[in-house]
């Protein structure tokens, strides 16, 4: 039943499942012819970890993944990209804070997993400029890598090589002074000349170690460092977008979601009747019958029954008809009263049409109109309403079948409300109305009493306790599910016995429940045309009064 309850919901609102779809579709397609085309370059750079030798190889895969993923956000920071702005002649921006703001919306850098490959991705409406860019900032990148990693050997690299220049200067004087003493014959001279071969014996010591020292530095640093190698340049930009197909389905597709979960809000805040299931859960009680909607602008047209026998709709009314039958099996129900909760929910319509019903199969029935402020079945019997209930009230010498109208169905007369009175509750409420109602028992087989709605005043309530038995109409998608249980416990409250609900106005695409009962298969007779065109089925061929 879930699967079919949800099925008939589906169905129902299809028409916004599919305009939320199309709608959202349009847009994605609208709005992507008018984007520009869209270029992606990528560049592909290789982490070469320098060599610790002493980790394990464990240890070194997890280094390189981890250099790779701090790489991959170094590389999209400001002085990378205050660097690359200066260096790019068709920079995408007109100024450096304007491109370095430009720059954050269209590259990317990401490391491939278990890799130590960084790849650097620029989309950009040039094609030629997102190559340059990738390009760009790739190399920057390395070389304020390697001036960053440099910076740590750069105070003692600088402090040898300091040293080994003053010692190459003082080597240099002192050989122009040895040269200068070569020819020496002097004590003095030879003295001077030992002393200073003595100095520059130790000066070139000297420079020897801040010479060998400041290779090993150098050494140190090229063995520490870690190199970024590029393995692949970014070439011209292939184009990516936009994507009009794929952002026209996807937008169908989230369009037709929203519009599922739209449908799914409307239907949890609905609390209308709509099914006869919702009636039994909230109330318990029978749904007899559902009706469909009737054609026709004027009350008169309203009598599909009459006027219509054969359409599906007078089926249905027939169907309510036997199951007040089944309803009265224990006891006899001579007298019925028909209201309904709220104004305008079909329960002159629905009285009328079951009285014709019940007349058609041989039975004497009397219809009145209860409803002493806005009367209508005089309207829909198109008779005078100048004498009815009222004046049968008021007029006790006259005997009460004096004041019925004979009615264009055989077997169906009926009484109009008359007059209307300024007191329509007490006249309802008084002795003369139930003797009113004795009299016609014994001129009748069948009463129907037409009454005002429940919840509007208290003329159905007071003559609840005078029937044999209360039909409440509700009208589908409207009645809300409080609004029943309120007219259920006022007639409770007042003694009635509720022989159950007929849904009004039915929609076959809405619950399904008026096909259960008429399948259009069977039924395809429209309003207006004399003969039906198909076979009467055979639930219809058993009912009373229809068999041949």
């Amino acid at each position: 039943m879930e699967i079919r309850k949800y099925f008939a919901l589906f169905r129902h609102w299809l028409w916004l499942i599919v305009l939320g779809a199309i709608v959202a579709g349009g847009i994605a397609y609208t709005f992507s012819q008018t984007q520009d085309a869209t270029y992606q370059a990528t560049a592909k750079y290789l982490i070469d970890l320098a060599p610790t030798g002493t980790s394990s190889e464990y240890s070194n895969i997890l280094t390189e993944e981890r250099l790779a993923s701090t790489y991959a956000e170094l590389m999209t920071t400001r002085p990378v990209f205050e660097e690359v702005a200066r260096q790019l002649e068709n920079a995408p921006g007109n100024s450096i804070e304007s491109t370095i703001a430009a720059l954050r919306g269209m590259v990317s850098v990401s490391s491939g997993v278990d890799s130590q490959i960084l790849n650097i991705t620029v989309r950009d409406s040039d094609p030629l400029r997102s190559a340059e860019i990738a390009n760009t900032i790739g190399e920057v990148f390395t070389q304020q890598s390697a001036s960053l990693q440099d910076a740590r050997f750069s105070e003692s690299i600088a402090g040898w090589e300091e040293q080994r220049v003053a010692s190459e200067t003082v080597i240099a004087n002192l050989e122009t002074q040895i040269a200068a003493l070569e020819d020496a014959t002097t004590v003095a001279e030879q003295s001077e000349l030992s002393r200073l071969t003595r100095q520059i014996n130790e000066e070139q010591f000297k420079y020897t170690d801040a010479f060998n020292n400041l290779l090993s530095l150098r050494e140190e640093q090229d063995r520490s460092r870690n190199n970024i190698l590029s393995i692949e340049p970014a070439v011209t930009g292939s184009k990516i977008g936009p994507r009009v197909m794929t952002n026209t389905v996807l937008a169908v597709i989230v369009g037709a979601m929203v519009a599922v979960g739209i449908v799914f809000l409307i239907e949890y805040l609905d609390d209308t009747i709509k099914t006869p299931d919702e009636v039994t859960e909230e109330t318990g009680l029978s749904t007899l019958a559902a009706i469909a909607y009737i054609k026709g602008e004027t009350s008169a047209e309203r009598l599909i029954t009459q006027k219509s026998p054969r359409a599906p709709v007078s089926e249905a009314y027939r169907v309510l008809r036997t199951n007040l039958s089944f309803s009265a099996i224990d006891g006899q129900m001579n007298r019925l009263l028909v209201t309904s909760s709220s104004p305008s929910e079909g329960k002159s319509t629905t009285s009328s049409n079951l009285a014709v019903t019940l007349a058609q199969t041989g039975k004497q029935v009397v219809l009145i109109d209860a409803d002493l402020r806005r009367p209508s079945l005089h309207k829909v019997f198109e008779v005078s309403n100048n004498q009815g209930l009222t004046t049968a009230l008021l007029d006790a010498q006259t005997p009460v079948t004096e004041h019925l109208q004979v009615t264009s169905v055989p077997g169906l007369r009926m009484m109009a409300s008359g007059p209307l009175p300024p007191n329509p509750a007490e006249l309802l409420n008084s002795q003369r109305m139930l003797q009113v109602l004795e009299d016609l028992d014994e001129a009748t087989d069948f009463i129907i009493l037409d009454t005002p709605p429940l919840l509007t005043v208290a003329d159905a309530s007071i003559l609840a306790s005078n029937v044999d038995g209360c039909l409440i109409v509700i009208e589908v998608a409207k009645t809300r599910r409080e609004t029943l249980v309120e007219s259920q416990e006022r007639l409770i409250a007042n003694g009635a016995n509720i022989v159950g609900v007929v849904l009004n106005r039915s929609r076959p695409g809405r619950s399904g429940y008026y096909q259960y009962y008429y399948d259009y298969r069977y039924y395809t007779y429209e309003y207006g045309t004399r003969r039906p065109q198909a076979k009467r089925g055979r639930l219809a061929s058993l009912l009373p009064g229809n068999r041949s």
